[in-house]
């Protein structure tokens, strides 16, 4: 049966699609909430009457989701689980619980289908996965996997990971004074 939804469905479309569903899931389910209408005449004409609005709407998500990605660019997901000896997992971290820590620590709600982790996580560490935040939307996130004995909470966490960033920066930045101090004398010792 042809439909054309109403508002967007995770995992199904998007405001304005036109799709084909099953008789019984447009009954039971879409019809019932109002999320979808039959694909008649009449209806096409309205979609079609509707459609610069429901392209605003979708501009306006897309942009809402590119700020949301330059939020997250910034942040960073800490996900604890149980551990064996040398830093091992008992089993892998999964979608579900990257997205659960997603919603904890960043209040941003993303589907245990639209993350993407390249490799199982199998140990405790750094990682960077993919996250779908709208439509065509995606962004990295970075991950840090701790033992769940971890007594500290994310934000400690996060509080640390941020000194070890700047103390890394800062040795970096040292490094390079000396190299540039080292040029300089072969310079003037060329002269």
């Amino acid at each position: 049966m042809k439909v054309i939804l109403l508002e967007d469905i995770p995992r199904v479309g998007h405001e304005g699609d036109v799709l084909d569903v099953a008789d019984g899931y447009f009954r039971n389910y879409l019809e019932p909430r109002e999320m979808a209408v039959r694909a008649t005449k009449g209806a096409m004409r309205d979609l079609e009457n509707r459609r610069d609005a429901i392209e605003r709407r979708d501009e306006q998500k897309r942009k809402r989701a590119q700020e949301k990605v330059k939020e997250l660019r910034e942040r960073r997901i800490i996900v604890k689980a149980p551990t064996g000896e040398g830093g091992r997992l008992h089993g892998s971290v999964t979608t579900g619980q990257i997205s659960q820590a997603a919603e904890e620590q960043l209040n941003i709600i993303i589907d245990r289908r639209d993350i993407d982790i390249p490799e199982p996580i199998r140990e405790i560490g750094d990682y960077l996965i993919t996250a779908k935040i709208y439509k065509d939307v995606e962004t990295e996130l970075p991950v840090r996997v701790v033992p769940i004995e971890d007594e500290r909470s994310p934000e400690e966490i996060l509080e640390e990971i941020a000194q070890e960033i700047a103390a890394r920066e800062a040795e970096e930045a040292a490094a390079e004074a000396e190299e540039e101090a080292a040029d300089e004398e072969d310079t003037e010792g060329e002269e």
